[in-house]
């Protein structure tokens, strides 16, 4: 009878690594607040003490995961956009990009938006460096807009950059509670119809 090999942990991730793909995958699917440090640890399967040297706390567990998200969401976009060359596109593709990954997401909206709608009044340092974590995520967002809106424009767009944003996030929110693409869609063609729009007479 054969003795079954032993798993070689030689090219297992690093116990950071483990740490923070288990805690997007329990954050993002069921909340954080509800999740515990030790669910994350049996997930990860890595000691308790690994995850107070490596991150100090949940709260900062939290903070990373964002952060992670918001490297990821842009990089996607950045290469979904690579080869476009009419700002137009660029601002919606925005809005293609949810579209497409609300159903692979199961509906769930905006995972930055969830996160700091679990911490309304943050009471802490760490608390609050979760929501600036979601903050700067938006702002990204929309000062990219702005550049590609003032470059499409001609003058600056800071404005119609934050109605661009509101149709994303209504969309986003919509699409999480009807569980569906549609509120996205139209959110899309609020966006078409602002680019298409004649530009606005500011000489007066």
């Amino acid at each position: 009878m054969s003795v079954p090999e032993k798993k070689s942990r030689r090219n297992r991730p690093s116990p950071r690594s483990r740490l923070l793909e288990s805690a997007t995958n329990l954050f993002s699917t069921e909340g954080i607040r509800v999740i515990g440090i030790d669910r994350i640890l049996r997930e990860a399967d890595v000691a308790k003490a690994s995850l107070y040297s490596l991150f100090g706390s949940k709260d900062s567990l939290v903070i990373a995961y964002v952060e992670d998200l918001d490297e990821k969401y842009r990089k996607d976009w950045e290469e979904r956009t690579a080869r476009m060359m009419d700002p137009e596109q660029k601002l919606l593709a925005f809005f293609d990009k949810a579209i497409e990954e609300q159903p692979q997401m199961e509906f769930r909206g905006s995972h930055f938006l969830n996160a700091a709608g679990e911490y309304p009044r943050p009471e802490t340092d760490s608390e609050r460096g979760i929501v600036d974590a979601c903050l700067a995520h938006r702002n990204w967002v929309h000062s990219t807009m702005t550049a590609l809106l003032t470059a499409k424009n001609g003058y600056p767009s800071s404005s119609q950059a934050s109605q661009m944003l509101i149709f994303l996030d209504g969309g986003m929110a919509g699409a999480r509670v009807e569980r569906d693409v549609a509120p996205l869609r139209t959110a899309r063609d609020l966006a078409n119809q602002m680019l298409s729009a004649p530009p606005a007479d500011y000489s007066i």
